[in-house]
Protein backbone atom coordinates (compact mmCIF):
# COMPACT_ATOMS: atom_id res chain seq x y z
CA UNK A 1 0.00 0.00 0.00
CA UNK A 2 1.05 3.24 -1.04
CA UNK A 3 1.34 6.52 1.49
CA UNK A 4 -1.29 7.76 -1.42
CA UNK A 5 -3.34 4.97 -0.52
CA UNK A 6 -2.82 4.84 3.03
CA UNK A 7 -4.10 8.59 3.37
CA UNK A 8 -6.86 8.55 0.95
CA UNK A 9 -8.11 5.54 2.85
CA UNK A 10 -8.42 7.21 5.97
CA UNK A 11 -9.84 10.16 4.69
CA UNK A 12 -12.84 7.99 3.02
CA UNK A 13 -13.23 6.44 6.70
CA UNK A 14 -14.16 9.95 7.71
CA UNK A 15 -16.32 11.12 5.23
CA UNK A 16 -13.43 13.33 3.67
CA UNK A 17 -13.32 11.95 0.48
CA UNK A 18 -15.77 12.22 -2.03
CA UNK A 19 -13.72 11.23 -4.55
CA UNK A 20 -13.95 8.53 -7.24
CA UNK A 21 -11.36 6.08 -5.90
CA UNK A 22 -9.65 5.79 -9.08
CA UNK A 23 -9.02 8.79 -9.91
CA UNK A 24 -5.71 10.70 -10.24
CA UNK A 25 -5.43 14.08 -7.87
CA UNK A 26 -3.63 16.81 -9.13
CA UNK A 27 -2.46 19.93 -7.64
CA UNK A 28 -2.01 23.42 -9.13
CA UNK A 29 0.84 24.56 -10.10
CA UNK A 30 1.14 27.26 -8.04
CA UNK A 31 1.79 24.77 -5.03
CA UNK A 32 4.84 22.80 -6.70
CA UNK A 33 6.41 25.27 -9.00
CA UNK A 34 9.16 24.49 -11.01
CA UNK A 35 9.66 20.99 -8.82
CA UNK A 36 6.27 19.66 -9.77
CA UNK A 37 7.43 16.00 -11.19
CA UNK A 38 9.43 15.91 -7.95
CA UNK A 39 6.65 16.64 -5.50
CA UNK A 40 3.68 15.82 -7.25
CA UNK A 41 2.90 12.78 -5.13
CA UNK A 42 3.51 14.11 -2.11
CA UNK A 43 1.78 17.74 -2.79
CA UNK A 44 -1.20 16.34 -4.31
CA UNK A 45 -1.90 14.37 -1.38
CA UNK A 46 -1.60 17.30 1.32
CA UNK A 47 -3.33 19.16 -0.99
CA UNK A 48 -6.67 17.10 -1.24
CA UNK A 49 -6.70 16.80 2.63
CA UNK A 50 -6.83 20.11 3.87
CA UNK A 51 -8.85 21.68 0.76
CA UNK A 52 -11.44 18.81 1.36
CA UNK A 53 -11.02 18.98 5.04
CA UNK A 54 -11.91 22.64 4.83
CA UNK A 55 -14.76 22.21 2.08
CA UNK A 56 -16.41 19.47 3.90
CA UNK A 57 -16.59 21.13 6.94
CA UNK A 58 -18.53 24.24 5.34
CA UNK A 59 -21.03 21.56 3.74
CA UNK A 60 -21.53 20.09 6.80
CA UNK A 61 -22.50 23.17 8.53
CA UNK A 62 -24.68 25.06 6.18
CA UNK A 63 -27.33 25.68 5.50
CA UNK A 64 -29.28 24.98 8.49
CA UNK A 65 -32.25 23.15 8.40
CA UNK A 66 -34.23 26.16 9.09
CA UNK A 67 -33.93 29.55 7.81
CA UNK A 68 -33.24 31.49 11.23
CA UNK A 69 -30.01 32.78 9.48
CA UNK A 70 -30.80 37.01 9.18
CA UNK A 71 -31.20 38.08 5.27
CA UNK A 72 -29.76 41.61 5.70
CA UNK A 73 -31.08 44.08 3.31
CA UNK A 74 -29.58 47.66 2.01
CA UNK A 75 -30.64 50.03 -0.15
CA UNK A 76 -29.81 53.64 -1.60
CA UNK A 77 -26.39 53.84 -0.88
CA UNK A 78 -23.09 53.79 -2.36
CA UNK A 79 -23.09 49.61 -3.36
CA UNK A 80 -19.82 48.95 -1.65
CA UNK A 81 -20.72 50.60 1.93
CA UNK A 82 -23.94 48.52 2.06
CA UNK A 83 -22.66 45.28 1.26
CA UNK A 84 -20.10 46.09 4.14
CA UNK A 85 -23.03 47.03 6.24
CA UNK A 86 -25.33 43.89 5.23
CA UNK A 87 -22.67 42.01 5.84
CA UNK A 88 -21.45 43.36 9.36
CA UNK A 89 -25.06 42.57 9.82
CA UNK A 90 -25.07 39.01 9.28
CA UNK A 91 -21.60 38.74 10.76
CA UNK A 92 -21.28 40.36 14.10
CA UNK A 93 -18.68 38.46 14.99
CA UNK A 94 -16.29 38.11 12.75
CA UNK A 95 -13.72 35.81 14.34
CA UNK A 96 -14.09 32.68 12.41
CA UNK A 97 -12.93 34.46 9.54
CA UNK A 98 -9.43 35.34 10.86
CA UNK A 99 -6.62 33.91 9.36
CA UNK A 100 -9.14 31.82 6.78
CA UNK A 101 -8.65 31.86 2.80
CA UNK A 102 -12.15 33.26 1.57
CA UNK A 103 -13.05 32.82 -2.16
CA UNK A 104 -15.44 35.68 -3.16
CA UNK A 105 -17.14 34.48 -6.57
CA UNK A 106 -18.85 36.62 -8.09
CA UNK A 107 -20.99 36.82 -11.40
CA UNK A 108 -18.62 37.43 -13.74
CA UNK A 109 -18.42 34.92 -16.75
CA UNK A 110 -19.65 37.27 -19.54
CA UNK A 111 -17.48 39.43 -20.92
CA UNK A 112 -18.95 43.09 -20.67
CA UNK A 113 -19.02 45.86 -22.72
CA UNK A 114 -19.93 48.40 -20.60
CA UNK A 115 -20.61 48.02 -16.60
CA UNK A 116 -24.07 48.86 -15.48
CA UNK A 117 -25.93 46.56 -17.27
CA UNK A 118 -27.09 44.19 -14.81
CA UNK A 119 -24.64 41.35 -17.36
CA UNK A 120 -22.10 41.00 -14.47
CA UNK A 121 -21.70 41.59 -10.69
CA UNK A 122 -20.93 45.44 -10.00
CA UNK A 123 -17.12 45.86 -9.43
CA UNK A 124 -18.34 48.01 -5.93
CA UNK A 125 -20.65 45.40 -4.47
CA UNK A 126 -17.13 43.05 -4.74
CA UNK A 127 -15.12 45.88 -3.39
CA UNK A 128 -17.52 45.95 -0.37
CA UNK A 129 -17.51 42.40 0.13
CA UNK A 130 -13.08 42.29 -0.28
CA UNK A 131 -13.46 45.02 1.81
CA UNK A 132 -15.05 43.10 4.96
CA UNK A 133 -13.29 39.62 4.61
CA UNK A 134 -9.87 41.65 4.63
CA UNK A 135 -10.91 43.94 7.61
CA UNK A 136 -12.04 40.57 9.72
CA UNK A 137 -8.84 39.27 9.11
CA UNK A 138 -9.09 36.77 6.08
CA UNK A 139 -5.61 35.04 5.17
CA UNK A 140 -6.19 35.97 1.78
CA UNK A 141 -9.59 37.11 -0.35
CA UNK A 142 -9.62 35.30 -3.67
CA UNK A 143 -11.90 37.01 -6.29
CA UNK A 144 -12.60 34.97 -9.41
CA UNK A 145 -14.93 33.30 -11.79
CA UNK A 146 -14.81 30.66 -14.51
CA UNK A 147 -16.08 31.36 -17.80
CA UNK A 148 -18.70 31.41 -20.56
CA UNK A 149 -17.75 29.38 -23.64
CA UNK A 150 -15.49 31.64 -25.89
CA UNK A 151 -14.86 33.73 -22.99
CA UNK A 152 -11.90 33.95 -21.09
CA UNK A 153 -12.37 34.37 -17.43
CA UNK A 154 -9.26 36.47 -16.60
CA UNK A 155 -10.27 39.78 -19.65
CA UNK A 156 -14.27 39.22 -18.19
CA UNK A 157 -13.41 40.22 -14.65
CA UNK A 158 -10.99 42.82 -16.16
CA UNK A 159 -13.66 44.52 -18.30
CA UNK A 160 -16.27 44.36 -15.35
CA UNK A 161 -13.63 46.38 -13.52
CA UNK A 162 -13.46 43.77 -11.03
CA UNK A 163 -9.85 42.92 -11.38
CA UNK A 164 -8.96 46.47 -10.62
CA UNK A 165 -10.98 46.79 -7.53
CA UNK A 166 -9.71 43.53 -6.00
CA UNK A 167 -6.36 44.66 -6.34
CA UNK A 168 -6.98 47.89 -4.85
CA UNK A 169 -8.50 46.48 -1.62
CA UNK A 170 -5.98 43.85 -1.18
CA UNK A 171 -7.87 40.72 -3.05
CA UNK A 172 -6.28 38.09 -5.11
CA UNK A 173 -7.76 38.58 -8.74
CA UNK A 174 -8.16 34.27 -9.93
CA UNK A 175 -9.10 32.56 -13.22
CA UNK A 176 -10.97 29.76 -11.77
CA UNK A 177 -10.93 28.24 -15.45
CA UNK A 178 -7.19 27.83 -14.97
CA UNK A 179 -7.40 25.43 -12.11
CA UNK A 180 -6.76 21.57 -12.02
CA UNK A 181 -9.52 19.22 -12.26
CA UNK A 182 -11.05 17.74 -9.04
CA UNK A 183 -13.55 15.52 -9.47
CA UNK A 184 -16.42 15.18 -6.46
CA UNK A 185 -18.47 12.60 -6.12
CA UNK A 186 -22.76 13.45 -5.71
CA UNK A 187 -24.22 11.51 -3.15
CA UNK A 188 -27.79 10.49 -4.19
CA UNK A 189 -27.14 12.35 -7.49
CA UNK A 190 -30.58 13.83 -9.39
CA UNK A 191 -28.83 13.99 -12.45
CA UNK A 192 -24.81 13.67 -12.35
CA UNK A 193 -22.89 10.88 -10.12
CA UNK A 194 -20.13 13.85 -9.70
CA UNK A 195 -18.76 17.03 -10.94
CA UNK A 196 -14.98 18.74 -12.20
CA UNK A 197 -14.67 21.39 -9.93
CA UNK A 198 -11.80 24.08 -10.19
CA UNK A 199 -9.21 23.49 -7.89
CA UNK A 200 -8.99 27.21 -7.34
CA UNK A 201 -12.10 26.78 -5.86
CA UNK A 202 -11.40 24.56 -3.34
CA UNK A 203 -8.51 26.37 -1.83
CA UNK A 204 -10.62 28.57 0.32
CA UNK A 205 -12.23 27.91 3.74
CA UNK A 206 -15.05 30.04 2.70
CA UNK A 207 -16.81 30.21 -0.05
CA UNK A 208 -18.99 33.43 -0.75
CA UNK A 209 -21.26 33.97 -3.57
CA UNK A 210 -21.74 37.21 -5.15
CA UNK A 211 -24.61 37.18 -7.96
CA UNK A 212 -26.13 39.70 -9.61
CA UNK A 213 -29.80 39.27 -10.06
CA UNK A 214 -31.04 38.06 -12.95
CA UNK A 215 -33.85 36.69 -14.67
CA UNK A 216 -32.65 33.56 -16.70
CA UNK A 217 -34.04 31.89 -19.99
CA UNK A 218 -32.65 28.64 -18.64
CA UNK A 219 -33.45 28.48 -15.57
CA UNK A 220 -35.83 31.18 -14.51
CA UNK A 221 -33.72 33.19 -12.18
CA UNK A 222 -30.10 33.53 -11.84
CA UNK A 223 -29.17 34.10 -7.73
CA UNK A 224 -26.77 32.36 -5.49
CA UNK A 225 -26.94 28.94 -6.10
CA UNK A 226 -26.84 29.17 -10.04
CA UNK A 227 -23.67 31.27 -9.59
CA UNK A 228 -21.99 28.27 -8.09
CA UNK A 229 -22.15 26.53 -11.87
CA UNK A 230 -19.03 29.02 -12.43
CA UNK A 231 -17.15 27.04 -10.14
CA UNK A 232 -17.34 24.31 -12.32
CA UNK A 233 -13.91 23.67 -14.32
CA UNK A 234 -14.32 24.75 -17.80
CA UNK A 235 -16.32 22.40 -20.37
CA UNK A 236 -18.07 21.17 -17.31
CA UNK A 237 -20.18 24.06 -17.45
CA UNK A 238 -21.10 23.15 -21.06
CA UNK A 239 -21.64 19.50 -20.01
CA UNK A 240 -24.66 20.53 -17.64
CA UNK A 241 -26.42 21.87 -20.51
CA UNK A 242 -26.37 18.43 -22.80
CA UNK A 243 -26.79 15.75 -20.04
CA UNK A 244 -28.65 12.89 -21.37
CA UNK A 245 -31.86 11.76 -19.59
CA UNK A 246 -31.16 8.27 -17.85
CA UNK A 247 -33.53 5.60 -16.65
CA UNK A 248 -32.27 5.89 -12.95
CA UNK A 249 -33.22 9.13 -12.48
CA UNK A 250 -36.88 8.78 -13.73
CA UNK A 251 -38.59 9.83 -10.44
CA UNK A 252 -36.90 13.83 -11.59
CA UNK A 253 -37.75 13.40 -15.20
CA UNK A 254 -40.35 16.02 -14.68
CA UNK A 255 -37.57 18.95 -14.30
CA UNK A 256 -35.00 19.83 -16.73
CA UNK A 257 -31.50 17.85 -16.30
CA UNK A 258 -29.59 21.49 -15.94
CA UNK A 259 -32.17 21.97 -13.00
CA UNK A 260 -31.32 18.76 -11.23
CA UNK A 261 -27.87 19.22 -12.59
CA UNK A 262 -27.20 22.66 -10.46
CA UNK A 263 -28.88 20.93 -7.32
CA UNK A 264 -26.62 18.38 -7.48
CA UNK A 265 -23.95 20.60 -7.68
CA UNK A 266 -25.27 22.58 -4.39
CA UNK A 267 -24.76 19.42 -2.28
CA UNK A 268 -21.38 19.18 -2.92
CA UNK A 269 -20.62 23.39 -2.72
CA UNK A 270 -22.34 24.99 -0.54
CA UNK A 271 -21.15 28.45 0.20
CA UNK A 272 -20.71 29.76 3.64
CA UNK A 273 -22.16 33.26 2.45
CA UNK A 274 -24.42 34.86 -0.06
CA UNK A 275 -24.33 38.45 -1.03
CA UNK A 276 -27.17 39.25 -4.02
CA UNK A 277 -25.94 42.35 -5.83
CA UNK A 278 -29.64 44.60 -6.81
CA UNK A 279 -27.61 47.95 -7.46
CA UNK A 280 -28.90 47.03 -11.26
CA UNK A 281 -29.87 43.72 -11.94
CA UNK A 282 -31.23 42.48 -15.42
CA UNK A 283 -34.74 41.37 -16.55
CA UNK A 284 -36.31 39.83 -19.31
CA UNK A 285 -33.87 37.63 -21.61
CA UNK A 286 -30.88 36.85 -19.27
CA UNK A 287 -28.46 35.89 -18.37
CA UNK A 288 -26.78 38.27 -21.01
CA UNK A 289 -29.63 39.75 -23.28
CA UNK A 290 -32.18 41.34 -20.74
CA UNK A 291 -32.51 44.47 -19.90
CA UNK A 292 -30.89 46.36 -17.17
CA UNK A 293 -33.53 47.06 -14.10
CA UNK A 294 -31.70 49.48 -11.47
CA UNK A 295 -32.94 48.93 -8.01
CA UNK A 296 -29.91 49.88 -5.69
CA UNK A 297 -29.99 47.37 -3.28
CA UNK A 298 -28.13 44.43 -1.83
CA UNK A 299 -28.92 41.61 0.12
CA UNK A 300 -26.59 39.49 2.49
CA UNK A 301 -27.40 35.95 4.62
CA UNK A 302 -25.26 33.21 5.74
CA UNK A 303 -28.16 30.57 4.55
CA UNK A 304 -28.14 30.63 0.86
CA UNK A 305 -31.96 29.42 0.36
CA UNK A 306 -32.97 32.37 2.60
CA UNK A 307 -31.42 34.67 0.55
CA UNK A 308 -32.30 32.71 -2.67
CA UNK A 309 -36.23 33.06 -1.36
CA UNK A 310 -35.99 36.73 -0.21
CA UNK A 311 -33.99 37.49 -3.69
CA UNK A 312 -37.01 35.67 -5.36
CA UNK A 313 -39.78 37.75 -3.17
CA UNK A 314 -38.44 41.22 -4.36
CA UNK A 315 -38.33 39.93 -8.34
CA UNK A 316 -41.71 38.98 -7.74
CA UNK A 317 -40.79 35.00 -8.20
CA UNK A 318 -42.55 32.01 -5.87
CA UNK A 319 -39.32 29.32 -5.14
CA UNK A 320 -41.93 27.07 -6.90
CA UNK A 321 -41.45 28.49 -9.67
CA UNK A 322 -37.46 27.75 -10.08
CA UNK A 323 -36.87 23.66 -9.43
CA UNK A 324 -32.76 24.41 -8.84
CA UNK A 325 -33.69 26.22 -5.57
CA UNK A 326 -36.61 24.23 -4.01
CA UNK A 327 -34.46 20.60 -5.43
CA UNK A 328 -31.64 22.09 -3.44
CA UNK A 329 -33.42 22.76 -0.96
CA UNK A 330 -34.34 19.26 -1.01
CA UNK A 331 -31.43 17.83 -1.14
CA UNK A 332 -30.23 19.96 2.15
CA UNK A 333 -33.17 18.60 4.01
CA UNK A 334 -34.70 21.92 4.10
CA UNK A 335 -38.34 22.67 3.86
CA UNK A 336 -38.89 26.06 2.36
CA UNK A 337 -41.75 27.91 3.50
CA UNK A 338 -44.79 29.45 1.82
CA UNK A 339 -44.85 32.74 3.45
CA UNK A 340 -41.99 35.13 2.88
CA UNK A 341 -42.65 36.13 6.47
CA UNK A 342 -40.76 33.50 7.89
CA UNK A 343 -37.60 34.63 7.40
CA UNK A 344 -35.79 36.63 9.63
CA UNK A 345 -35.78 39.97 7.68
CA UNK A 346 -37.25 43.44 7.84
CA UNK A 347 -40.32 42.84 5.98
CA UNK A 348 -41.20 46.13 5.69
CA UNK A 349 -37.74 46.58 3.85
CA UNK A 350 -38.50 43.65 1.76
CA UNK A 351 -41.98 44.81 0.34
CA UNK A 352 -40.46 48.21 -0.05
CA UNK A 353 -38.05 46.47 -2.34
CA UNK A 354 -40.36 44.08 -4.44
CA UNK A 355 -40.35 44.76 -8.32
CA UNK A 356 -41.33 42.63 -10.39
CA UNK A 357 -39.24 41.52 -12.82
CA UNK A 358 -39.93 40.72 -16.59
CA UNK A 359 -39.51 37.05 -17.41
CA UNK A 360 -37.10 35.56 -19.48
CA UNK A 361 -39.88 34.34 -22.65
CA UNK A 362 -37.39 33.20 -25.40
CA UNK A 363 -40.57 33.07 -27.37
CA UNK A 364 -41.77 36.67 -26.95
CA UNK A 365 -38.35 38.00 -29.04
CA UNK A 366 -38.76 34.94 -31.73
CA UNK A 367 -42.22 35.90 -32.55
CA UNK A 368 -41.18 39.77 -33.21
CA UNK A 369 -39.45 38.11 -36.39
CA UNK A 370 -41.52 35.36 -37.35
CA UNK A 371 -39.34 34.47 -40.52
CA UNK A 372 -37.22 32.86 -38.30
CA UNK A 373 -37.76 29.47 -37.45
CA UNK A 374 -35.84 28.99 -34.22
CA UNK A 375 -35.46 25.07 -33.16
CA UNK A 376 -33.60 24.65 -29.46
CA UNK A 377 -32.32 21.07 -28.45
CA UNK A 378 -30.45 20.78 -25.25
CA UNK A 379 -28.64 24.05 -26.05
CA UNK A 380 -26.39 25.96 -23.34
CA UNK A 381 -26.81 29.85 -22.30
CA UNK A 382 -23.67 30.61 -24.68
CA UNK A 383 -25.59 29.63 -28.05
CA UNK A 384 -28.93 30.99 -26.79
CA UNK A 385 -27.47 34.57 -26.57
CA UNK A 386 -26.03 34.35 -29.62
CA UNK A 387 -29.08 34.06 -31.29
CA UNK A 388 -30.88 36.32 -29.19
CA UNK A 389 -28.56 38.99 -29.98
CA UNK A 390 -28.79 38.51 -33.66
CA UNK A 391 -32.24 38.80 -33.71
CA UNK A 392 -32.04 42.11 -31.47
CA UNK A 393 -29.66 44.02 -33.62
CA UNK A 394 -30.03 42.01 -36.95
CA UNK A 395 -33.59 40.54 -37.12
CA UNK A 396 -35.03 43.26 -38.89
CA UNK A 397 -33.20 43.22 -41.77
CA UNK A 398 -35.29 40.03 -43.02
CA UNK A 399 -38.66 41.17 -42.57
CA UNK A 400 -39.88 40.82 -46.09
CA UNK A 401 -38.61 37.03 -45.98
CA UNK A 402 -41.68 34.42 -45.53
CA UNK A 403 -42.58 33.03 -42.19
CA UNK A 404 -40.27 30.67 -40.86
CA UNK A 405 -38.12 30.76 -44.15
CA UNK A 406 -35.14 31.11 -42.15
CA UNK A 407 -34.29 28.61 -40.33
CA UNK A 408 -31.84 28.34 -37.24
CA UNK A 409 -31.00 24.97 -35.09
CA UNK A 410 -29.18 25.02 -31.81
CA UNK A 411 -27.84 22.39 -29.47
CA UNK A 412 -28.12 18.54 -29.46
CA UNK A 413 -30.92 15.85 -29.43
CA UNK A 414 -32.80 17.69 -32.74
CA UNK A 415 -34.32 15.68 -34.67
CA UNK A 416 -33.08 15.15 -38.43
CA UNK A 417 -35.72 15.54 -40.08
CA UNK A 418 -36.29 18.80 -39.14
CA UNK A 419 -32.58 19.85 -41.48
CA UNK A 420 -32.23 20.49 -45.18
CA UNK A 421 -29.66 22.43 -46.94
CA UNK A 422 -31.59 25.94 -46.25
CA UNK A 423 -30.79 25.33 -42.36
CA UNK A 424 -28.26 26.93 -40.07
CA UNK A 425 -26.46 24.22 -37.90
CA UNK A 426 -24.96 26.97 -34.84
CA UNK A 427 -22.26 25.84 -32.95
CA UNK A 428 -20.28 22.57 -32.65
CA UNK A 429 -23.42 20.76 -30.59
CA UNK A 430 -24.81 20.71 -34.04
CA UNK A 431 -21.92 18.73 -35.96
CA UNK A 432 -23.35 15.24 -36.22
CA UNK A 433 -25.75 17.39 -38.95
CA UNK A 434 -23.45 19.00 -40.56
CA UNK A 435 -23.75 16.32 -43.99
CA UNK A 436 -27.79 17.84 -44.03
CA UNK A 437 -27.52 21.58 -43.11
CA UNK A 438 -25.57 24.80 -42.92
CA UNK A 439 -22.60 23.69 -40.21
CA UNK A 440 -21.11 26.68 -38.68
CA UNK A 441 -18.52 26.09 -35.78
CA UNK A 442 -17.89 27.62 -33.11
CA UNK A 443 -18.65 27.45 -28.85
CA UNK A 444 -20.63 29.29 -29.44
CA UNK A 445 -20.60 31.57 -33.28
CA UNK A 446 -21.12 34.79 -32.91
CA UNK A 447 -24.22 36.55 -34.45
CA UNK A 448 -22.00 37.80 -37.35
CA UNK A 449 -21.57 33.98 -38.41
CA UNK A 450 -25.32 33.65 -39.19
CA UNK A 451 -25.00 36.89 -41.15
CA UNK A 452 -22.69 35.94 -43.39
CA UNK A 453 -24.33 32.36 -44.33
CA UNK A 454 -27.64 33.78 -44.59
CA UNK A 455 -25.46 36.28 -47.15
CA UNK A 456 -24.32 32.89 -48.71
CA UNK A 457 -27.74 31.38 -48.59
CA UNK A 458 -28.70 34.75 -50.53
CA UNK A 459 -26.29 34.73 -53.29
CA UNK A 460 -27.18 30.90 -53.81
CA UNK A 461 -30.74 31.63 -54.25
CA UNK A 462 -31.36 29.85 -51.42
CA UNK A 463 -32.09 32.48 -49.16
CA UNK A 464 -33.60 34.92 -51.35
CA UNK A 465 -37.02 36.58 -50.33
CA UNK A 466 -40.15 33.74 -51.01
CA UNK A 467 -38.04 30.72 -51.97
CA UNK A 468 -37.93 28.83 -49.39
CA UNK A 469 -40.29 26.16 -48.11
CA UNK A 470 -41.48 26.08 -44.59
CA UNK A 471 -40.54 22.77 -42.29
CA UNK A 472 -43.56 22.72 -39.28
CA UNK A 473 -41.24 22.56 -35.78
CA UNK A 474 -41.56 19.16 -34.32
CA UNK A 475 -38.59 20.00 -32.15
CA UNK A 476 -38.29 23.16 -28.71
CA UNK A 477 -38.56 26.44 -29.55
CA UNK A 478 -36.44 29.19 -28.50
Amino acid sequence: MTFYDFIKIGLQKNNRCPIIPSERIFVPRTYVGKRRWNLYFYDAVIFKFHALERTASLTDKSPSRDLSSRVALRGGGAPADMVYQALEEVSPDPTGIRNKVVLVKPNAGFLAERIGTGLVTDSETVRGAIRFFRDAGAAKVLVGDGAIAGVDASEALKAAGIEAAARQEGGLPVNLDKGEPVHVAVKDPMAVDGVRLSSIALEADLLVSVPVMKSHMNTVASLGIKNLKGCLLRREKQRFHHLAEEERFQRWHRWKTLERAIADLYSVLRPGIVVVDGVVAMEGMGPSMGDPKPLGLVLASRNVLAAEMAALYIMGIHWREVPHVFLAAQKAGVDLPEEISALDVDLNALKAFRSPFARAVPENIAAMFPCFKIMEGDACSACCATVMAFLKQKGRRYEDRKEGSLRIVLGKNIDPDLVDDATILLGNCTAGLRGRGRFLPGCPPVGSDIEREIGRMDEEGIGAPGTQKIIRRRGGSL
